[in-house]
C-alpha cells in the first residue's frame, strides 16, 4: 500500500537530486549556462538556466503541493525576472483545485506527464544479461569523463554542447550518497546510470544508453545492480521517474517497480 509518508519520501528524494545536479553544473567555473537554484518555502525547489532558456527540464519547479498556492506568484515572478518560462512538476494530491487555479493564473497549462515508480526493496529485480558488465565509476577517475560522455550521449546531448555540461556530470561521482555506473558490452561502455541514496530511498536516476548500444540489456543490468546496491546500503524503498509508454518505463516495471502516481507538467505558455 502506498501511504502518505512514502509519497513524501519519493517527492523529497527526486527534488533533492534535481536541485543538486543543477548546483553541480552551476558551480563549474566560467559557466555559460547561468544556472540559478532557489528554494521557496521549506520544500519547493526551483532551477533555471537563463543561458539555455529553451531546455524545459532546467526551468523546473518541484515539490509544489496543495496549500502552496501563495508561493506560485512569487515563483512565476522570479522566472520572469530571469527571462525564462518555468515548468512545474506536480504530484496528485487531495485539495488540488486551488493550486491548479493559481498555476492557471500564472499562465501555466498542462503540457505533459511523468510517472513516479517505486518498489519495496524486497521486490525481485529480475534477470540480467551476463554479457553486460556493470562497474562503479570511482570518484575523480578517468571513468568520470567516460560516464559523462555516455550518459549525455545516451540522452541525445550533442557533442558540441558547452563543455561545462560534461564537467558537471563528471562530478557526480564525487557527490556523497551518489554512485555512478557504466555498463559495457565487449569492453565498450555503452550505458550509464546513477543511484542516489537519501533517507532510506534508493533513487534510480538518469539512465541512458548510446544509440548504437541499445537492445543489448544494459538498462536491465543497470536497474538490477542499482536495486541490489540500494538494498545493501540499507534502503527500504527504490524510486525512479519515467515517461509512460517508454522503454525505460517498461524495464523498470519488469524489475518489479510499479507506478506510485503520475505527475503533471504545468508549463508557463503565456507571457
Amino acid at each position: 500500500m502506498l501511504i502518505d509518508d512514502v509519497c513524501d519520501r519519493i517527492e523529497r528524494c527526486s527534488t533533492a537530486f534535481h536541485l543538486r545536479r543543477l548546483e553541480l553544473l552551476r558551480d563549474v567555473p566560467r559557466n555559460r549556462c547561468d544556472i540559478q537554484v532557489r528554494r521557496f518555502g521549506t520544500h519547493v525547489g526551483a532551477t533555471a538556466a537563463a543561458g539555455l532558456p529553451d531546455i524545459d527540464w532546467m526551468q523546473h519547479v518541484m515539490g509544489l503541493a496543495p496549500g502552496d498556492e501563495a508561493l506560485v506568484p512569487g515563483i512565476a515572478a522570479w522566472y520572469r525576472e530571469l527571462g525564462v518560462r518555468p515548468r512545474f512538476e506536480v504530484a496528485p494530491a487531495d485539495g488540488f483545485v486551488p493550486l491548479a487555479a493559481a498555476l492557471f493564473d500564472a499562465g501555466a497549462r498542462p503540457t505533459g506527464f511523468i510517472d513516479a515508480l517505486w518498489a519495496r526493496l524486497a521486490t525481485p529485480a529480475g534477470d540480467t544479461d551476463d554479457e553486460v558488465d556493470v562497474r562503479i565509476v570511482e570518484s575523480s577517475s578517468d571513468d568520470s569523463a567516460v560516464f559523462a560522455r555516455v550518459l549525455l550521449g545516451g540522452h541525445g546531448v550533442p557533442d558540441d554542447t558547452p563543455t561545462e555540461h560534461w564537467t558537471g556530470v563528471a562530478r557526480w561521482s564525487e557527490e556523497p550518497g551518489w554512485t555512478c555506473y557504466l555498463a559495457s558490452v565487449d569492453g565498450e561502455p555503452i550505458g550509464a546510470a546513477a543511484l542516489a541514496v537519501d533517507d532510506g530511498v534508493g533513487y534510480l536516476a538518469s539512465a541512458s544508453t548510446l544509440p548504437a548500444g541499445r537492445r543489448r540489456g544494459c538498462q536491465r543490468a543497470l536497474i538490477h545492480r542499482r536495486l541490489s546496491d540500494a538494498a545493501a546500503a540499507g534502503c527500504d524503498l527504490a524510486v525512479s521517474l519515467a515517461t509512460p509508454g517508454t522503454t525505460s518505463h517498461r524495464n523498470l516495471e519488469r524489475a518489479g517497480l510499479g507506478v506510485a502516481h503520475t505527475r503533471v507538467f504545468w508549463t508557463v505558455v503565456d507571457a
